[in-house]
């Protein structure tokens, strides 16, 4: 069950929403207390219980222990002598699992004094604040009618005496309603810790024991392994001196002639939730004046409601001290259109703060009387009564700080961070000195000073606390005030998938500087995470740090506080998944299956996935000076190849893929094409091979230009098989080639991403067969397996996007079955058929179904 937050600012206005949501958490509130009775007494018989199972118990174990045998024989064997001490052993086996048990049961009665202590302390308190609340409602309401009745004849005097009187009661009110909500918002949030502690403490008693329990048996599990052998044995011998004992019997009988005496079967072997609650320009209590012929004029309170927009007027009568009953907002009260209002002067009626409405479906005028003055000009300014105020709606500022001075600070400092922090336990948990960070923040959003700013003299806490108070400190969080309700509501579904995908398209819908500096923050929060071994930081522990630094709603209230856990989820998803978020197009990204994200697991975790490329630990500002003769590539294709690749149902035989041997082998293309670098103004990270490590490393550059032997022909999309040493390596010219022992489907994977950047090619002996899901199963490098491809053919699907670069080449779109596939004459290439028309696709592009 869910309930909904209890707002401050509704215990001033007090209205009938408000008691609804209060009466429901006084329900709630009342179950919890009876069901922790409920617990406390079960617990009580179930502890007795427990105590008379010991007793007995132990009685058994002792009569066991007692238990004496007596062998048949001068001197007893081996095995009888084990059997004769067996039921000794069982007694001392019980006897030490009831010893355990006496030390639960100690445990287990310290379970129900707490249980007792948390509902006498708060579930009790929370009703003594109920009565007060209760008291304080009725001083109130008493005060308030005896405060309206008075006549307008009276002196001044007597009017700032009600006036005083009046104000005084209703601060006495607001406080003790507030101090109520407080008391029950406390008790609801504490029952989630505090008495699951309680509950946790009795479980942990209880396994505590099943586990010693599990470990006697553990201790005792040869004895009694090697005492059935002996039982068995045993039962064997048995079986055979009772045949030899009846046979000497029998003959003896039959010596003496007495066999008819004999039985004939002694001769024989013996054998699985409702609540009306619109968008209302104005809410509160109004008292209508109604006529009685007999009693005359009577007064009567509403709860009133009224939308400006469509002009609906809602009232139903209601009075607190009445209490809510049988009150339905849905079942009763009236709905009205509203003409005209006008407010009722002063020496035209007896009361104060009265004003006139009229209504279309009413002929007469109806008369209210308002709480107050004040109250009075506020019903009259949303009526479009006489007196308006009107006030100028606060717009919403798209206008943030992010400027170029604001991204050169984050930068720097994450720099910094990762040159030499990325170790520190608690980082980003663990807060600097207040003045350190203000001043740090100070100069380094200076366009003076900040060039000459330098970390070296700043500790990293004090680094960390300045990254994250900037961040606070934006008049509009990165993720925006617009989009803070749609990430909360797309982190709050059930299906992984579809949350992943939603929050992937919000993303895209940022503006530009929040998305480029929230990318900033979740690729350094990233290689942050893929170090939790040694800063202690997971990326739960990171969620719970960005999550009110990143989002933040334009209105704190209690409900947006509840909501606090779905912005840390939500930046989880973006740290777990920043690659295809912020790499891919969310139509085409792969997040993975849903039992896959059941259990989120970080790259640098030991998994037994597909190999996929680390991510980089390298600091922004290497990143950003690396050697411009560095190979890369438009990152767009990249991530979608690899997405794939870590999607792909790879099938290997493990014994001989341990066998092989792994190398790496770099040679540099001197064609290397950059296909859409005019239609990107800035190219984003690429990971690329770094020599020294053997790894991959993610690479930042800010243009496109840099490297002009990258942009100087044509890009050649030409697979061809090479063979060397009996195996078989696909490579595409121009490309760093590399020897793996991982399978061909994973090579052709990685090269079908059209990167320049390094790509894994395999070589594998050709007597080593290699089964791979959606391909040819078979012996690679057998010209007999190459034959009969020729003459079978087969359907299959494209993986990915494909423009022909001549007339003898087919374009085809990712998904696109393409029928009649038979290996080519030319090697690396098939023989397909899409339209009607027959061409050349690469091999490596598509996966069959057939």
């Amino acid at each position: 069950m869910v309930l909904r937050p209890l707002e401050f600012k509704d215990c001033l206005t007090d209205s009938l929403v408000f008691r609804q949501n209060l009466e429901q958490h006084e329900k709630e509130l009342e179950r919890t207390s009876k069901a922790i009775k409920s617990m406390i007494n079960d617990g009580k018989e179930l502890l007795a219980a427990t105590r008379h199972l010991a007793k007995a118990q132990r009685t058994f174990s002792e009569t066991l222990m007692d238990f004496k045998f007596e062998c048949i024989g001068s001197q007893q064997t081996d095995d009888e002598r084990t059997i004769a001490g067996a039921l000794l052993e069982f007694g001392k086996l019980m006897s030490r699992i009831e010893d355990e048990r006496k030390r639960m049961l100690e445990t287990l009665e310290q379970f129900i004094e707490p249980l007792e202590n948390f509902r006498k302390i708060h579930i009790l308190a929370a009703k003594e604040g109920k009565k007060q609340f209760d008291k304080q409602t009725q001083k109130f309401c008493s005060s308030l009618e005896r405060y309206l009745s008075l006549k307008t004849k009276i002196n001044d005097n007597t009017f700032k005496e009600a006036d005083a009187q009046l104000d005084m009661e209703r601060r006495g009110f607001n406080q003790a309603s507030m101090q109520y909500v407080l008391t029950l918002q406390e008790v609801q949030e504490r029952k989630k810790f505090e008495f699951v502690e309680i509950v946790l403490m009795f479980m942990r008693s209880l396994l505590t024991f099943y586990h010693e329990g599990y470990e006697t048996a553990g201790d005792y599990k040869d004895y009694l392994n090697d005492l059935q052998l002996t039982l068995q044995k045993t039962r064997e011998n048995f079986d055979n001196t009772r045949e030899q004992a009846q046979d000497l019997m029998l003959r003896m009988l039959e010596n003496r002639g007495m066999t008819q005496y004999l039985s004939q079967a002694a001769l024989k072997s013996l054998e699985q939730s409702g609540i009306l609650r619109g968008t209302w320009s104005r809410e509160g209590y109004l008292y209508l004046m109604e006529k009685k012929m007999a009693l005359g004029v009577t007064w009567t309170k509403y709860w009133c409601c009224y939308n400006k927009d469509n002009k609906n007027f809602y009232m139903i009568p209601f009075n607190q001290t009445a209490g809510m009953g049988k009150i339905s907002m849905n079942s009763m009260g009236e709905t009205l259109k509203l003409a005209s209002c006008i407010r009722r002067a002063t020496d035209s009626i007896d009361r104060r703060f009265c004003f006139d409405a009229t209504f279309e479906d009413k002929q007469s005028t109806m008369t209210f009387q308002a709480l107050s003055e004040e109250d009075r000009k506020l019903w009259l300014e949303a009526l479009d009564g006489k007196e308006p105020v009107y006030i100028r709606p606060r717009s919403i500022s798209e206008e943030t700080s992010l400027d170029d001075t604001g991204f050169q600070f984050v930068k720097k400092c994450i720099a910094a961070i990762e040159s030499k922090g990325l170790d520190e336990q608690g980082l980003y948990r663990v807060v600097g000195v207040n003045s350190k960070v203000n001043k740090l923040i100070a100069v380094g959003l200076d366009k003076k000073k900040a060039d000459k700013l330098s970390l070296d003299e700043y500790e990293i806490k004090t680094i960390t606390s300045a990254v994250k108070n900037y961040l606070r400190s934006l008049p509009e969080p990165l993720m925006t005030f617009r989009f803070h309700s749609d990430f909360i509501n797309a982190a709050k579904q059930e299906d992984k998938i579809k949350r992943i995908h939603d929050i992937h398209t919000l993303i895209r819908q940022l503006p530009s500087s929040h998305r480029e500096m929230l990318e900033v923050i979740i690729r350094h929060l990233r290689r942050v995470a893929d170090n939790s071994q040694k800063n202690l930081m997971p990326v739960a522990n990171i969620g719970v740090c960005f999550g009110p630094t990143l989002m933040r709603p334009e209105e704190e209230t209690m409900e947006s506080i509840m909501d606090i856990k779905f912005c840390n989820i939500v930046i989880e998803i973006l740290i777990n998944h920043c690659k295809q978020i912020f790499e891919e197009n969310p139509d085409e990204a792969v997040y993975g299956t849903s039992a896959e994200l059941a259990s989120t697991i970080l790259p640098s975790s030991k998994t037994k996935h597909s190999p996929q490329r680390p991510y980089s630990n390298v600091p922004l500002w290497q990143q950003d000076m690396q050697d411009s003769k560095h190979i890369y590539e438009n990152r767009a294709n990249l991530p979608f190849a690899e997405a794939r690749l870590s999607q792909a149902s790879l099938r290997f035989d493990e014994a001989r893929t341990n066998q092989a041997n792994l190398s790496f082998t770099e040679t540099r293309s001197s064609q290397v094409s950059l296909p859409f670098a005019e239609a990107r103004a800035k190219l984003r990270p690429v990971d690329t091979h770094n020599t020294n490590t053997g790894g991959y490393d993610n690479q930042s550059y800010n243009s496109t230009s840099g490297s002009s032997e990258s942009l100087q022909s044509n890009h050649v999309y030409s697979p061809k098989l090479h063979s060397s040493s009996g195996g078989l390596a696909v490579t595409r010219p121009g490309h760093n080639q590399y020897s793996n022992n991982s399978a061909l489907d994973m090579a052709n994977r990685l090269i079908s991403s059209t990167s320049d950047v390094p790509t894994l090619t395999s070589s594998i002996n050709s007597s080593t067969p290699v089964s791979m899901t959606g391909s040819v199963t078979g012996t690679l490098g057998s010209n007999s397996n190459n034959s009969s491809l020729r003459l079978k053919r087969r359907t299959v699907r494209a993986l990915f996007h494909c423009e022909a670069e001549n007339e003898n080449e087919l374009s085809f779109e990712p998904n696109m079955i393409i029928k009649n596939v038979r290996e080519s004459k030319e090697p690396g290439w098939l023989e397909g058929t899409i339209n009607g028309k027959t061409g050349l696709i690469p091999e490596n592009y598509v996966e069959y179904i057939d």
